[in-house]
């Protein structure tokens, strides 16, 4: 009988401990309010405890809060254009493991991937439009052909692409985080580095910053059998300023042109070359010392230093519903529609005025031009905190291996290597 009556009288006592509840203030709790203890036994003189739990639904979200924030960049064209070697630069998804050398990636290394967690390699289509790229297409522009190094013009147009993005995003900042990595292999993969974990932390004046773990591997033209890991370290890819912060999405060119990069081997400003003269970051530079392509992030004197300014950078707060979806090739399809970064351009100036770029209109919107000096101090107007050469001395070389091919044709004049002062 005990078994048989004892349930109601369980039911019974929670009703009545409900009864007590209300009668001491406390029903229908919060999601503030404490939980409240209360006794009751059974008519066997069990003794019950009961609590009434505290609100179970979801906190409310901090303002601004997004899961799947998107961030999407190519860098500068020089890493997706033409190489004088391995047939050209290009993006990776992951970070790309240790191939044992200086030397062109194959397909079945195991090193490319268009596709890692999160992080996507995507690439021009002709139709003005982006597709995943392969390991077979990496070398290849919209309309199918091979990349060259003869021209800066000449590029695959690609870019990486984060997903999954998490923390705020407003018109107050931008405080995000990645997970996930990319690599960027030159020379067909016979040199590169990876980046791991990009933050974005943009203050409410819209300035700030995108940063990074890097790491990858330095070769030596002095030595061409060195090849040697480089431990990852927290990177400055790119500065930001004047960021146009919205609740959706932005679209912004990083800082490279009129910054001044002491210590590194930049070319002097001249009236050639003040359309596209500037640098990356100082820490970034720092560490492509170590991997040997100071000179691809940076004005060198070369004839590829058009290709080297950054290209825009977007951010949306939802990649499931982006706000901003680049269309490639823009300007030579629709008069350069695109927004460009306005704090590059002085009022008046435009990319189709300036001198000394005569291939400012065939490198569409991705690639913006000025002849102006900046008036103001940038967010890093001088690279003093480069990496001395003392840890790994390699001497802005790039490559092991390529000396003793690339050197003849150089001497034969059918070659120029990117960081030649000629052309």
């Amino acid at each position: 009988m005990m078994r048989g009556r004892r349930p109601m009288t369980v039911r019974r006592t929670w009703a009545a401990a409900i009864v007590a509840a209300a009668l001491l203030g406390a029903a229908a709790p919060s999601a503030s309010a404490a939980a409240l203890p209360l006794s009751a036994e059974t008519d066997d003189g069990v003794p019950i405890d009961v609590t009434v739990p505290e609100s179970t639904d979801p906190p409310a979200p901090e303002a601004g809060a997004v899961d799947d924030a998107q961030l999407r960049w190519g860098l500068n064209r020089e890493s997706s254009g033409g190489a004088f070697a391995g047939g050209c630069n290009f993006l990776s998804a992951g970070r790309a493991g240790d191939s044992g050398g200086a030397r062109v990636w194959g397909a079945g290394d195991g090193l490319y991937s268009a596709q890692s967690g999160d992080v996507e390699i995507v690439k021009a289509t002709t139709d003005g439009g982006w597709e995943r790229a392969s390991f077979a297409t990496k070398c290849l522009d919209a309309a199918g052909n091979p990349v060259t190094a003869a021209s800066t013009a000449s590029s695959t147009d690609s870019q990486v692409v984060f997903t999954g993005g998490a923390g705020t995003f407003g018109t107050d900042g931008v405080d995000l985080r990645w997970t996930g990595s990319f690599t960027v292999a030159f020379y067909g993969g016979m040199t590169y580095w990876s980046a791991t974990d990009p933050a974005l932390a943009i203050d409410a004046s819209g300035n700030g910053r995108l940063t990074a773990t890097l790491s990858g591997y330095g070769t030596s033209m002095e030595d061409m059998t060195k090849w040697e890991p480089i431990a990852g370290r927290t990177v400055v890819l790119a500065e930001l300023r004047d960021v146009p912060l919205t609740d959706s999405g932005f679209q912004i060119l990083p800082e490279y042109l009129g910054v001044s990069a002491a210590g590194a081997d930049q070319a002097p400003r001249t009236d050639a070359n003040a359309a596209y003269w500037g640098a990356f970051p100082a820490s970034f530079l720092g560490f492509q010392k170590l991997t040997g392509q100071t000179g691809y992030w940076l004005t060198s004197g070369g004839q590829r230093d058009p290709a080297k300014p950054a290209t825009s950078l977007i951010v949306n707060a939802d990649a499931a519903a982006p706000a901003i979806v680049p269309t490639t090739n823009e300007s030579a399809t629709s008069g350069g529609s695109t927004p460009r970064n306005e704090a590059v351009f002085a009022p008046g100036s435009s990319p189709e005025a300036t001198t000394g770029a005569p291939e400012a209109a065939a490198l569409g919107a991705a690639q913006s031009w000025s002849s102006v000096q900046r008036a103001t101090a940038g967010l890093v107007p001088t690279a003093t905190d480069l990496v001395t050469p003392l840890v790994l001395p390699i001497g802005g070389a790039i490559l092991a291996g390529l000396v003793s091919v690339l050197s003849v044709l150089n001497l034969t004049g059918r070659l120029r290597f990117p960081w030649s002062k000629a052309g």
